[in-house]
């Protein structure tokens, strides 16, 4: 339980935030709302995911959205403008970000560049890939393929159809995190890299694989996106990387790497919604911008006090135990 005081720290955060909310605003509580709440946790959920992963081996991802974006526009496309069929479009879909994220974890691995500017870069040119695909313009699927846009609006056992598939991805994800070599090696590399390296890791493949996961990922939520929507736009999935890093950081996860768990990601997508949701219901005067900059700051503070308050018990535990040994010497 100690392993988890973060988690149910923020856990405890997002129970009062809706708690308040429900106070503030009834209609929190509606089961319509509720069920729109579980919906877009889930799916903010997904992508965090691949970000979290990415974050622990000391590497970050912003081209989460742009990713979501070019999955779900090709997906329509394919199947309404190219002429093929739903199955293929989405095979098509889901290969083509993890090709993208493939090469830019062999560029950022391989060659060692900052992966803040390669994904960068490619958070742009997906950006405008899109734009000149569609012409600005929506692509949707015009009430064809209701089986497919089930996988979005859909209902499964009294929930959205993508809280079960968000559940079988963090089940998935956390038994390799935490039930696994690969698991461990993205821990080792985000502590020190270059301790990992000397130990026999293999860093380029661990963090190449962490950026070809994140991007299937995104890609998933992105097809789920589109099936709930129904229907893609460029704009889509702007800033979604912002919500990720949120998620990931509220949620436990050390910018520097090393340190988080699936758990808490789940929990910080939660909180980010309920937050979001309540600014929509409460306080409609207030701009969610504004709102995405102040939780992404809050929690970035808090995740560099936490981390300096650890560093400090570190070193005052390590002085405690030299003067211990240097006494038992001296006796």
């Amino acid at each position: 339980m100690k392993a988890y005081k973060r988690e149910l720290t923020m856990l405890g955060v997002m129970v009062a935030l809706a708690v308040i909310t429900s106070v503030l605003q009834p209609l929190f509580l509606g089961g319509d709302n509720i069920r729109n709440n579980i919906r877009h946790i889930s799916l903010i959920s997904l992508y965090s995911l691949g970000e979290a992963m990415i974050i622990i081996a000391a590497g970050i991802d912003l081209s989460v959205g742009s990713l979501v974006c070019v999955t779900a526009i090709m997906t329509s496309f394919l199947a309404m403008n190219a002429g093929m069929g739903i199955g293929v479009a989405i095979t098509i879909s889901i290969l083509i970000p993890v090709v993208i994220g493939l090469v830019q974890g062999t560029i950022i691995a391989g060659l060692g560049i900052q992966p803040f500017v390669i994904t960068l870069g490619f958070m742009q040119l997906m950006r405008g890939f899109a734009e000149v695909l569609t012409g600005g313009s929506d692509v949707g699927f015009q009430g064809k393929y209701p089986g497919f846009r089930a996988l979005g609006d859909g209902i499964l056992l009294g929930l959205p159809t993508p809280f079960w598939i968000a559940a079988a991805a963090l089940l998935i994800v956390g038994f390799v995190m935490h039930r696994t070599l690969f698991g461990r090696y993205c821990y080792t590399i985000g502590s020190n890299t270059e301790a990992a390296r000397l130990s026999g890791v293999p860093v380029v493949a661990v963090r190449m694989t962490t950026f070809v996961v994140g991007a299937a990922l995104s890609a998933l939520a992105g097809l789920l996106y589109v099936a709930y929507l129904p229907s893609a736009t460029p704009a889509l999935g702007q800033g979604f990387e912002v919500y990720a890093i949120t998620a990931a950081v509220l949620g436990g996860c050390a910018l520097q790497g090393g340190r988080g768990t699936v758990f808490g990601v789940v929990i910080g997508a939660g909180i980010q919604q309920i937050t979001y949701n309540a600014v929509n219901m409460v306080w409609e005067s207030i701009g969610q911008g504004l709102v995405t900059g102040a939780v992404l700051l809050i929690a970035v503070i808090y995740d560099q006090v936490s981390e300096n308050r650890r560093k400090l018990k570190e070193d005052i535990r390590r002085k405690a135990v030299s003067t211990q040994r240097a006494l038992a010497q001296a006796g």
